[in-house]
C-alpha cells in the first residue's frame, strides 16, 4: 500500500483510502489485543481526515448522464422522426444511477468497517475469541447430543462460534457463544392453481454451551424442536407453566431441579430471551437457546469519518451487558443447584 501524497487527485486518493480500509478488514479479523486495534487507528489516521472517498467525479458524471438524456428526450420532441432517440435517453437515465451506486456504497461500506472494528473491540473488552471454523469445537456432535439442533428440513449449521470465560462469585465456567442458521423446506400450490413452487424459510437461533453439572436429561422448553421428548413435568407455578414445557428423563430429576427459586430465575430469564430453551445433556452439558440476535451488540457512537472520537470510545472499555446479564442468570441457576447433590 502506498503512503498517502498530498494534492492526489481524486482517482489516487480514493485508490489509497480503499486499499488502507481494505487492509485494516482483513487484519480486523485477527485481532489479538486491543494493541493491535489501535495500530490500525494511526494507520487510518495518516490518512486526510475526515476519512471520507471523494465523489465530485462521480457527481459530476451522474448529472452529465442525466444531461445528455434530458437532451435526447428535448430534442426527439423537435425530431420525431428519430424514434430511436427516447430509448437512448431512458438508457442514458438509468446509467445516470450507476455512480450514485458507487457513492452508496462506499459509504454504507466505511460505515459497516467502523461497527466491525467497535464489534472486535467489544470482544476484545470482555474477554470473547471469535473462533474460525478450523477453530470450532465438534460442533457435529453438538448437533447429534441436542435436540435444540434438531430443526430445519433442508439445511442447518452453525455460522458462527465465540469462545468465552465467566467468573462469578461462586461458580466460573468457559462456554461458547453460537448462531445456528437452518432452512425449511416445503412445496406449496401456486395460486393459479396450475402446479407446484417450493419455498424455503430461513431461521436464526443463538445461544451458549456450557457445563452445568448439576442436572442432566432434563429439557426446559418454550419453542420445541423435533426431537422434544421424555416424561411430561409441570411445576407449582401457572406463569411457568405457560412460557414453559419441561420434558425429562425422570420426573424426580425435573423436581429436585426446580425448586421454586429456581423456577421465579426461569421465569425472569424468559422475561429477557426470546423463545428460550434450556437443555442439559446426560454428560452434564447445558445447551441454551433463543431467538435474540444482540447479545453481543455494540454500536459504536460515530463513524470512522469522525476518527479521533471513535478511537476515544475504543480506549474505553466496552460493556455487553445482554451477555453479562444472561451469564449472571445462569451463574444464579448453579448457585441455586450445587446443593442438590
Amino acid at each position: 500500500m502506498s503512503a498517502y501524497q498530498p494534492n492526489q487527485s481524486a482517482y489516487q486518493h480514493n485508490k489509497t483510502l480503499a486499499a488502507t480500509l481494505a487492509l485494516v478488514k482483513r487484519r480486523s479479523d485477527k485481532l489479538t489485543s486491543k494493541a493491535e486495534l489501535l495500530q490500525l487507528l494511526d494507520k487510518l489516521a495518516t490518512l486526510p481526515q475526515p476519512l471520507a472517498y471523494r465523489h465530485l467525479p462521480l457527481w459530476f458524471s451522474s448529472a452529465g448522464l442525466v444531461a445528455a438524456a434530458l437532451g435526447c428526450l428535448w430534442l426527439y420532441h423537435y425530431l420525431v422522426e428519430l424514434t430511436w432517440l427516447p430509448a437512448i435517453g431512458w438508457t442514458l437515465l438509468g446509467l445516470s444511477l450507476l455512480p450514485l451506486l458507487v457513492i452508496g456504497w462506499r459509504y454504507a461500506s466505511l460505515k459497516k468497517l467502523g461497527r466491525q472494528l467497535y464489534w472486535h473491540n467489544a470482544l476484545l473488552d470482555n474477554q470473547l475469541q471469535l473462533l474460525r471454523p478450523g477453530q470450532w469445537p465438534d460442533s457435529r456432535s453438538w448437533q447429534q447430543q441436542f435436540a435444540e439442533f434438531d430443526r430445519g428440513n433442508h439445511k442447518r449449521g452453525f455460522k458462527q462460534i465465540i469462545a468465552g470465560h465467566y467468573a462469578g462469585a461462586e461458580h466460573q465456567f468457559d462456554y461458547h457463544y453460537w448462531h445456528f442458521h437452518y432452512v425449511d423446506r416445503r412445496t406449496v400450490s401456486r395460486a393459479n392453481g396450475k402446479g407446484t413452487r417450493t419455498e424455503y424459510t430461513h431461521y436464526d437461533r443463538y445461544g451458549l454451551m456450557l457445563p452445568f453439572r448439576f442436572v442432566q436429561n432434563l429439557f426446559i422448553c418454550a419453542f420445541a424442536p423435533n426431537g422434544f421428548n421424555g416424561e411430561k413435568y409441570q411445576s407449582d407455578s401457572g406463569r411457568f407453566n405457560k412460557i414453559f414445557k419441561v420434558r425429562a428423563k425422570e420426573q424426580m430429576q425435573a423436581a429436585r431441579f426446580l425448586k421454586p427459586a429456581v423456577v421465579v430465575a426461569l421465569e425472569d430469564l424468559a422475561g429477557q430471551l426470546r423463545q428460550l430453551n434450556l437443555e442439559f445433556s446426560a454428560d452434564g452439558m447445558l445447551c441454551i437457546s433463543f431467538a435474540n440476535a444482540d447479545l453481543l451488540d455494540a454500536r459504536p457512537p460515530c463513524g470512522l469519518d469522525q476518527l479521533s472520537r471513535f478511537r476515544q470510545s475504543i480506549e474505553q472499555a466496552t460493556a455487553l451487558p445482554k451477555l453479562q446479564q444472561t451469564l449472571a442468570s445462569i451463574h444464579q441457576l448453579m448457585r441455586h443447584s450445587d446443593s442438590n447433590f
